[in-house]
């Protein structure tokens, strides 16, 4: 009785996601959200157009609003970014531009700027310029620091704060 509660709850947030997103051009397609891998792997492929468009929805106003509160925080001394941002480009295909202060900060080729977590810093005083890197989320490290940056040419990782773009 509970379970189909909730399953019709899931459906009516759909439906009224669906209904309000119809009323404004989408900022991202749900393709581009989601790959065919990932919409297989997660079962999102059964979906309806109708429920595909209601989960884009939901998810693009939710970008909308992590995006809405980034630009109201305030940046901390120094210039560079509060903690809690999102980084759009996750994933590999990066490298380092510039290892700052001995791995205290890592500047990617995207202009992405990472904070070291002082726990991993040792792993990323040693990363050289134009070594490869995947960026990966992960909540596994210390408070705030929610991604992780692998060198992919000597296996090296280390958790990382996103700090906002160069």
């Amino acid at each position: 009785m509970m379970k189909t509660l909730n399953v019709i709850t899931l459906i009516l947030c759909f439906l009224v996601c669906a209904a309000s997103a119809q009323s404004k051009k989408p900022l991202v397609t749900f393709e581009q959200m989601f790959t065919p891998a990932q919409q297989k792997s997660m079962g999102l492929s059964k979906l309806t157009a109708a429920e595909k468009e209601a989960l884009r929805a939901h998810v693009e106003s939710m970008l909308v609003r992590v995006a809405s509160a980034e630009k109201k925080t305030p940046v901390a001394p120094g210039g560079r970014g509060a903690a809690g941002k999102v980084y759009a480009g996750v994933g590999g295909g990066h490298w380092i531009k510039k290892n700052i202060e001995r791995g205290t900060y890592i500047l990617l080729e995207d202009r992405s700027l990472w904070q070291i977590d002082p726990l991993d810093k040792i792993n990323a005083s040693l990363w050289l310029s134009i070594s490869n890197i995947t960026v990966v989320e992960s909540n596994a490290g210390s408070p705030g620091y929610n991604y992780l940056l692998i060198n992919t040419d000597d296996g090296e990782k280390a958790h990382a704060k996103y700090l906002g773009k160069q």
